[in-house]
C-alpha cells in the first residue's frame, strides 16, 4: 500500500511540473505558446483569452494534481488535455512526442486511484 502511494506523489508532481511550467510558460511568452493551438480554434476564440484560458486551467490542474483528492478524475483530465495537444499537434510531432509518455503517466495515475477487483481483502 505505502509503494502505492509513493508511486502516486511521484506520477502526481511529475504531470504537476508539466502543467505548472506550461501554464505559467504561456502567460510569461505567450507567442512562443500559441502555436500550439489548431488553427479553427484560433480564428474562433482571440487568441489572447484563448490563451489564458487555457494556462490558467493548465495551473488550477496542476494545483489539483498536487492535492491529492479526486485523484483519478484528475489523472484522466490530465490525459485527456494530453491527448487533445497531441491529436491537433501531430504536425509538430518531433516536438511533442514527449506528451505520449506524459499521456501514459497520466493514465497509470487514474488506474492506481482505482479499486483492483482482482484483489482479495482480507
Amino acid at each position: 500500500m505505502k509503494k502505492e502511494r509513493v508511486i502516486s506523489l511521484l506520477l502526481r508532481i511529475g504531470l504537476a511540473a508539466v502543467f505548472g511550467y506550461a501554464g505559467v510558460a504561456a502567460f510569461l511568452e505567450p507567442n512562443s505558446w500559441i502555436g500550439y493551438f489548431p488553427q479553427f480554434m484560433r480564428e474562433w476564440v482571440d487568441v489572447r483569452i484563448l490563451l489564458t484560458a487555457f494556462s490558467g486551467a493548465e495551473i488550477i490542474l496542476a494545483l489539483w494534481l498536487l492535492s491529492g483528492r479526486f485523484v483519478f478524475m484528475a489523472g484522466m483530465l490530465s490525459a485527456l488535455t494530453m491527448l487533445g495537444i497531441l491529436t491537433f499537434n501531430l504536425a509538430l510531432l518531433d516536438v511533442v512526442f514527449r506528451d505520449v509518455a506524459i499521456f501514459f503517466a497520466a493514465l497509470a495515475l487514474a488506474y492506481l486511484d482505482t479499486k483492483d477487483p482482482d484483489a482479495q481483502s482480507i
